[in-house]
């Protein structure tokens, strides 16, 4: 057993489009579809890095809050014996094999790792088991503009070494994914989910129904106004 653990800690696709909407569409299939392809991607580059990996989806999470849960995760691979645990979510394109690799090597030294996102989040958290307080963790603003800076807080209380990688964007709704750097492949493929299920501007109706809704048009329409002259 190595000792160090990936968790990728993300809801199945039918609960991630009761909770959130990637889509401008009204459909839920797209947020669906979306969410599959980027826990997938996610999982792909977990295993890349030889390490053990968890996937905590919607039914292995326990506990009320997010907090409860995802706190609950890592307890629960510590104590399958690993001594370190990096945990990523699904939403994060821009994180790669050496942003991964990165931070489970810091992390093995002892550090806190605290990958921050542009809006106040955090896309990757690495923890050592001797730096990890439960009770603290569950406790943290999650889901806010304000969780980075708890964290930091947090860990700082706890005299923990912190290493913060460089900041990057996720994906929380429609507009982050709208507005996401286009070159990035991942991307590109969410968008084009999108496009193939965006309904067509105009409705293609085959040249004998035209035909047919024509000739109905003319039977209804009655004689020819009489023309008077004074």
């Amino acid at each position: 057993m190595t000792k160090s653990a990936i968790i990728l800690f993300a809801h199945l696709p039918g609960f991630e489009a009761r909770a959130k909407r990637l889509s401008y569409l009204s459909s839920k299939k797209a947020t669906q579809n979306i969410s599959a392809v980027l826990t997938k991607h996610s999982f792909k580059l977990a295993k890349k890095t030889k390490i053990d990996t968890f996937l905590i989806d919607t039914y292995q999470q326990k506990g009320k809050t997010f907090g409860e849960r995802i706190a609950n995760a890592f307890a629960d691979i510590y104590a399958k014996g690993y001594e370190n645990v990096i945990c990523i979510g699904n939403d994060c394109p821009d994180l790669d094999l050496a942003g991964l690799q990165n931070a489970i090597a810091e992390t093995e030294t002892g550090k806190v790792v605290l990958g921050p996102t542009q809006d106040g989040g955090a896309y990757l958290i690495g923890i050592p088991k001797s730096k990890f307080d439960k009770i603290g963790f569950c406790l943290i603003k999650w889901q806010t503009k304000q969780t980075f800076i708890n964290l930091i807080s947090l860990f700082k209380s706890l005299n923990s070494s912190i290493f913060k990688p460089q900041i990057l964007k996720d994906i929380d709704n429609e507009k982050d994914l709208s507005s996401y750097f286009k070159g990035n492949k991942l991307v590109k493929v969410l968008l084009n989910i999108i496009n193939k299920l965006k309904p067509k501007d105009t409705l293609q109706l085959p040249t004998s129904i035209l035909k047919l809704i024509l000739s109905q048009s003319l039977l209804r329409r009655g004689p020819p106004m009489a023309s008077y002259s004074f």
